[in-house]
């Protein structure tokens, strides 16, 4: 619906500009429809081949970083992209036979053989349309590219940034008055005005450079075959699926960091679930069975969860796949093979639900709830004589890249599951697992990761957490569950229980389990606070533990989130939760964009109010 308005409101402008007289003078706008023909024939598909070589170069003080990139169209299906550049180079080629990456730096490629997909993510159209769609103002404009002439489009380009033809340039060159910020930009068209030559951007002793060439010839470039270079043999579908999902969503991805939106408010039912959405922050309330719960989380988070599981999979699978030569969605298949013995029944319903009502695969579903879990966090609870009143405060840092936007479809779930007791999750769309959480009786859980990727004989470490949210009614309880778990990989645990109040720190292993009690000394942990257990590593715990002591005794609500602050909390501080048990009652702050999530608001839940509407809800649907 916005896309359609900014549409609609982009030619309401223009005519109204245009009848009232205000267009550039006639030459002008001659000139800039001349030099658009070409690259608007182009989009439009009335160039039949193509090669465009696109050579960027930005500068900002001693940075100076040059990039070339070609894009070669043989026809509606064949093509080639060839990028050049310090960083990275790399060359696709999709042709009748086969879809090649190359990317000769690392010493790999991958190559898809057979038949091209029917509907492939990479199709070009295609693809350029879902990289855009994060930039509602750039779909628009390849919307109208799509169908209007090289005329209508040098006067939208007016119109939206103020064109003005430099007088003194001795080329033909125009310059926009609302580059927006300060800004100024620069249309630079070749000698004889019929076609664009270059681009420039320029802010704050910033600039950006895009030079252009054009050229109504196909000039494939070839794939570079050099010795050292790995190539693995992939199915076409998947390798075209991970760089088109995998591009698409980057790009998204790219546009949310630089202006983080907020989730519109809403209101989403389904059955006795409900999804609230208010000032950006998502609570979903779902009950039932385990397919039921699955299924409401499917039909409320749809997008969320589709857009989540393109990250997990396709962003973090493709940048897996060229750094570590390893095709990634094997390796994921792999892990899954060995974990799902351990996985009850359960949580396999579940993750069957949230596939049936969402309408993703249930492999997919399936591989991005087992994606590798590489925190690095911090916990605490303190309580006795640590703080005012006794209270007991449990803190959860959850550091975890921020930059391929999690945080965006973050969701807070309170489940009311069928023989299970309720609990609340500080989580995210299409996850059913859990990494924070507190349930009914008190008991709340944090984790942080170690070592040992790879050792998946055993239940994932978000399903054990969910197991424990579900059947520990007591600190005890919860003791004996990760105890007698087959565990995978390494990970530290803070778990606590309103009701002594007390709290122990876990650190687990495949092959062992330690519990570390409150004050207790460990070499790990080295200064130990009566009445507390501090989980951290290195100069992070050695401040966590620095401002306990501070407050030591007068640690309230207040004191106990700022316990979260950095550099406790790292860069790619994702989410921070307190909880504070005997009330029932959890704060959760996440990151927006590139800012860590210790530095926004808290929003406030209350456990046992949003059961009780919960039970309220599921009364009126009798």
């Amino acid at each position: 619906m916005r896309r359609r308005l900014a549409w609609v409101a982009v030619f309401v402008a223009l005519w109204a500009r245009v009848w009232a007289g205000e267009a550039a003078a006639p030459t002008d706008l001659d000139v800039l429809a001349a030099a658009l023909a070409k690259p608007v024939a182009m989009i439009q598909g009335r160039v039949p081949a193509l090669t465009a070589t696109l050579t960027g170069r930005y500068r900002d003080g001693a940075l100076d970083q040059s990039v070339e990139l070609t894009l070669v169209r043989a026809d509606a299906d064949h093509f080639a992209l060839a990028l050049r550049s310090s960083l990275l180079s790399f060359v696709l080629r999709r042709d009748a036979k086969s879809t090649v990456l190359s990317i000769p730096t690392q010493g790999v490629a991958f190559r898809g053989r057979g038949p091209a997909p029917a509907d492939s993510d990479l199709q070009p159209g295609r693809l350029l349309s879902r990289m855009a769609a994060g930039w509602p103002v750039a779909l628009t404009a390849i919307g109208v590219m799509q169908s209007a002439d090289a005329a209508t489009v040098a006067l939208m380009l007016h119109m939206l940034l103020q064109l003005e033809r430099q007088a003194d340039a001795r080329v033909p060159t125009f310059a926009t008055r609302k580059a927006g910020k300060g800004a100024t930009a620069l249309i630079e068209l070749a000698a004889d005005g019929k076609s664009v030559r270059r681009l420039v951007w320029r802010k704050d002793g910033r600039e950006a450079t895009l030079g252009i060439a054009l050229s109504e010839k196909a000039e494939m470039p070839p794939t570079p075959e050099q010795a050292g270079v790995r190539t693995i043999e992939v199915p076409r579908a998947e390798l075209e699926r991970m760089l088109g999902r995998g591009l698409a969503r980057a790009a998204h991805i790219l546009a949310y960091n630089q202006n983080p939106s907020r989730a519109r408010s809403d209101v989403r039912r389904h059955g006795v679930g409900e999804l609230r959405i208010r000032k950006g922050r998502r609570l979903a309330m779902l009950q039932g069975t385990p397919y039921e719960v699955g299924f409401q989380h499917g039909k409320l988070l749809r997008r969320e969860a589709r857009r989540l599981a393109d990250t997990v999979l396709y962003v973090v699978g493709l940048y897996y796949s060229v750094s570590q030569k390893k095709w990634y969605l094997d390796v994921m298949r792999g892990a899954f093979r060995r974990l799902k013995p351990h996985i009850p029944a359960e949580y396999l319903e579940e993750m069957q639900g949230l596939a049936d009502g969402s309408g993703m695969p249930l492999e997919e579903v399936q591989l991005a709830n087992v994606f590798p879990a590489l925190f690095h966090c911090s916990g605490f609870a303190v309580f006795g004589k640590a703080t005012a009143g006794g209270t007991l405060y449990h803190g959860r840092v959850l550091d975890y890249m921020t930059e391929v936007g999690l945080q965006r479809d973050a969701v807070v779930f309170v489940v009311r599951k069928k023989g299970a007791i309720p609990f609340a999750n500080a989580g995210y769309a299409g996850f059913v697992g859990s990494v924070s959480g507190m349930n009914a009786e008190q008991v709340a859980f944090g984790e942080m990761g170690g070592r040992g990727e790879g050792l998946w004989d055993g239940t994932p470490m978000p399903i054990l957490m969910r197991m424990g949210l579900e059947r520990a009614r007591s600190l005890a309880e919860a003791m004996r569950i990760f105890r007698e778990a087959k565990r995978t990989c390494e990970y530290y645990y803070v778990i606590s229980d309103g009701k002594i109040p007390s709290a122990v720190g876990v650190g687990a292993t495949p092959e062992s389990i330690e519990f570390i009690k409150p004050g207790q000394a460990h070499p790990k942990l080295p200064t130990p606070v009566e009445d507390t257990v501090l989980l951290s590593a290195g100069s992070r715990y050695g401040e966590l533990a620095k401002r306990v002591r501070e407050q030591f005794g007068r640690i309230d609500e207040q004191a106990a989130l700022a316990l979260m602050r950095r550099p406790v909390a790292m860069r790619s501080n994702l989410h921070d939760v307190l909880f504070v048990p005997q009330q029932l009652v959890f704060h959760v702050a996440d990151a927006r964009g590139r800012e860590p999530a210790c530095d926004q608001p808290y929003v406030r839940y209350d456990l046992k109010a949003v059961l009780a509407e919960l039970d309220r809800f599921l009364a009126e649907r009798r």
